[in-house]
């Protein structure tokens, strides 16, 4: 055991491995080796006061507790850098626009028609279609004005209100049917944009009324919240989202 211990350290204090050790291993393996060359050096001196079964137990409890010390001291988690209510605010205007909620429907509707002569609806002049239509609407939140108060402990974020932020209709899903063709008034283009713009009204009242914006609302809070946690440190800052009526 001496003998191959008197080697090893022999290696270590040659200046040139070590020099060359150092350019090829990263930080902590040149700490190990480092710190091995201290304790070989440490056992050459002590070597004729101790008994080499007290050494190995010395050396053994010493590396045990370096190398687990660097490797959980590695592991430790990082702590959040101090953000700025400033910052923060910038950090959640990025995003611009909060989609949070999605609304899908599949719709039935119909479009009727009649020309008109000083109230008077003229006869054999009325023009309709039934339509089948899917589409799907989005509410959320615009970012781009919120606003971030910061204290000691406590962050508000404010943000406008919840609103429909897209409704669309599928074009490859429109159907139509019992299309009239009368030729004193024919259906035009205008008469299926106008249907669609009212049937995506009709959605939205509907949804409204089914509380989407409520859950909407509800579902902005959580997504915020999330977003500054993710940013700052959760056990040192309480999070409160108010959203505008």
């Amino acid at each position: 055991m001496y003998i191959i211990v008197i080697h090893f350290h022999h290696l270590l204090k040659n200046y040139h491995l070590l020099y060359s050790l150092s350019n090829h291993l990263d930080y902590k393996t040149n700490c190990i080796y480092f710190f091995l060359s201290v304790i070989i050096w440490w056992v050459m001196k002590m070597k004729n006061k101790f008994s080499l079964r007290s050494i190995i137990v010395i050396i053994v409890l010493v590396i045990v507790v370096f190398v687990g010390g660097m490797y959980f001291g590695g592991r430790s988690t990082p702590s959040k850098e101090e953000i700025t209510s400033t910052a923060l605010t910038q950090k959640i205007r990025d995003i611009n626009e909060l989609a949070v909620s999605e609304y899908d429907y599949t719709k039935v509707g119909k479009f009727s028609n009649s020309l008109k002569f000083n109230g008077w609806t003229v006869p054999l002049t009325q023009k309709s279609f039934l339509i089948t239509y899917e589409g799907k609407m989005k509410a959320g939140v615009d970012l781009s004005d919120v606003q971030v108060e910061k204290t000691n402990n406590k962050i508000i974020v404010k943000t406008s209100a919840v609103k429909i932020l897209s409704n669309e209709i599928d074009e490859n899903s429109i159907k139509v049917y019992d299309e009239t063709k009368n030729i004193f008034n024919q259906i035009s283009i205008t008469d299926y944009k106008t249907f669609a713009k009212e049937q995506k009204k009709k959605v939205e009242k509907e949804a409204i009324k089914n509380q989407f914006l409520e859950k909407t609302e509800t579902k902005v809070k959580k997504t915020i919240k999330d977003l500054v946690y993710m940013t700052v440190d959760q056990e040192q800052y309480e999070v409160e989202v108010e959203v505008s009526e």
